[in-house]
């Protein structure tokens, strides 16, 4: 919708405004797709801007298209990407009467490859962004967390992403032969994921048989993604390195993994650990991360008193992702208990609606 057709909208529509040109597949896209197709399915009429720019780096004229956006509604969500990068433009809303809600995927500061002043920049304006909204939103209780150390906030809300119903996943019993274990990490190539630990950590089961599938985009850290690869390439057929997988290739994936791995520094949640527990798939997160209310549960859930359907270990230590890899690899007893509390998980996780829901008595909608 281009911005001098949406100011016709009437003022009494509320408005998700979401970027437009975030390169790759992103938890807080999907998250933010899965919301409006829920709203529309139980009937709530919600107005979905897409505001093009680099956010949180965005040029004048992009702050100015968000001025415009947010003067004809009384009632606005903004992405956190966005909304943290605009701080003068939310408050300037506020002023004129509108209602301005904020929902935080990820704290900026928190993201790697920041330099000290970059994440001081980011903090002083994110905290701003969120002192003068209405109403903001965490989608963990991860976040919430961060967000109330990071800026003395109160009042935060939390919205726990939803999981689709999946196939179960098959993993390696499908294979001809001997099965091989196939561990899988999904997710962005970034020191903050911390997909060279997976590789370490394997290195020292050399010894097993294993495969593994190191698959997400490269573009936001390109010397990281390529020394991640230059890493793969010493074990071709053992470890695959296809980029990012979507659709039907991306299904084909989590059919025949038996382990997902996610060792991340800072994660809010990690809509794939939900996403493998939905297939029966067994998880294993990085420890004080967000992912580990993925794996076990929120304590609102009733998933949250059933057995972890996996484990946590620190990101910084390969020792301990090395000992837990091979207790895993070496005990075919283990490797099941984990894919039977996958499948109590399983039954358990939240849907979308339920999210949309949550989201909505949040903002007041």
């Amino acid at each position: 919708m281009e911005i001098a057709e949406h100011l016709q909208v009437v003022r009494e529509a509320p408005v998700f405004i979401t970027p437009a040109d975030l390169p790759g597949p992103s938890g807080g896209t999907g998250y933010n797709l899965q919301i409006l197709a829920a709203w529309a399915e139980s009937g709530l009429s919600v107005c979905h801007y897409r505001l093009p720019g680099a956010w949180p780096q965005p040029t004048a004229p992009h702050r100015q298209a968000l001025d415009q956006v947010l003067a004809v509604h009384r009632w606005a969500l903004v992405d956190g990407i966005i909304a943290s990068a605009a701080p003068e433009e939310l408050a300037r809303a506020v002023r004129q009467g509108c209602e301005v809600s904020v929902l935080v995927h990820l704290p900026l500061p928190a993201e790697s490859g920041l330099t000290a002043e970059q994440r001081h920049r980011l903090t002083c304006r994110e905290g701003a962004a969120l002192r003068v909204a209405h109403t903001v939103v965490a989608t963990s209780t991860w976040a919430r967390e961060d967000l109330q150390r990071r800026y003395g906030l109160t009042g935060i809300h939390v919205a726990v992403p939803g999981a689709d119903p999946a196939p179960t996943a098959a993993g390696s019993t499908e294979a001809v032969g001997t099965p091989v274990p196939q561990i899988l990490f999904l997710g962005a190539l970034t020191p903050r994921k911390n997909p060279l630990l997976v590789i370490a950590a394997l290195e020292t089961n050399e010894d097993l048989p294993w495969r593994c599938v190191i698959a997400g985009p490269g573009h936001q850290d390109p010397g990281y993604a390529q020394r991640v690869k230059a890493a793969c390439a010493q074990y071709p057929h053992r470890i695959c390195v296809p980029g990012a997988v979507e659709g039907q290739a991306r299904e084909t994936l989590w059919h025949h993994t038996d382990l997902l791995v996610l060792p991340s520094r800072a994660e809010t949640y990690g809509m794939v650990v939900t996403e493998a527990l939905a297939r029966g798939i067994p998880v294993i997160v990085g420890r004080g991360t967000g992912a580990e209310e993925a794996l076990r549960g929120s304590p609102a859930e009733p998933r949250a008193r059933l057995p972890a359907p996996g484990a946590v270990a620190e990101p910084e230590d390969n020792g301990q992702w090395s000992a837990l890899l091979r207790d895993w690899l070496r005990d075919p007893q283990l490797r099941s208990t984990w894919r039977e509390r996958a499948l109590q998980h399983r039954d358990r996780l939240p849907g979308w609606t339920q999210t949309a829901e949550s989201l909505r008595t949040a903002v007041r909608w």
